[in-house]
């Protein structure tokens, strides 16, 4: 479905703070429920200088972006990636938009907001978001999901899906 968007800021986006959105064959779930993981592959970060180099060492400030790609899995298996964008907002809320490719099912847009941490290396353990459309066989899904990170640092996306 969408969003594993792991949100490591220290480790968290695409969430991940990205941190994410990820997919599952629908035919797998409930008409309504998607279901995947969501592993990060890539995750930077920019500030108003440039990009700083790994992790950041000191708070982001509003403006500074993240930008995460993540693979989407589902039984441990590929099924998908993702690419999405988050932007610092005031008081450390971060604002992310995702779009998350399924193999041979289209895609969902996802958006969420998250509080970023004040120190750490990785975001918010958990976080809630959007489906706000898609393309193929998610052409007109609308819904919300709950990501949840795991113990080896993935995130489990469970998404509650509408269409039509």
């Amino acid at each position: 479905m969408f969003i594993r968007t792991r949100v490591v800021i220290g480790a968290a986006v695409a969430l991940t703070a990205t941190g994410g959105m990820v997919a599952a064959r629908a035919s797998a779930h409930a008409a309504d429920r998607l279901s995947f993981e969501s592993r990060l592959t890539a995750i930077e970060f920019f500030s108003s200088t440039g990009p700083i180099g790994g992790f950041p060492t000191a708070p982001l400030v509003p403006g500074d972006r993240i930008i995460g790609q993540d693979r989407i899995l589902q039984n441990d298996q590929p099924v998908g990636h993702d690419n999405e964008v988050c932007t610092v907002s005031f008081n450390r809320d971060v604002l992310c938009q995702d779009i998350a490719s399924f193999d041979e099912q289209g895609d969902l847009q996802v958006s969420w907001t998250l509080q970023w941490p004040a120190t750490g290396t990785s975001g918010p353990s958990s976080f809630d978001g959007i489906v706000d459309g898609g393309t193929g066989q998610f052409e007109t899904a609308h819904g919300s999901f709950r990501a949840i990170t795991l113990a080896n640092g993935d995130m489990q996306v469970t998404a509650r899906i509408q269409t039509g």
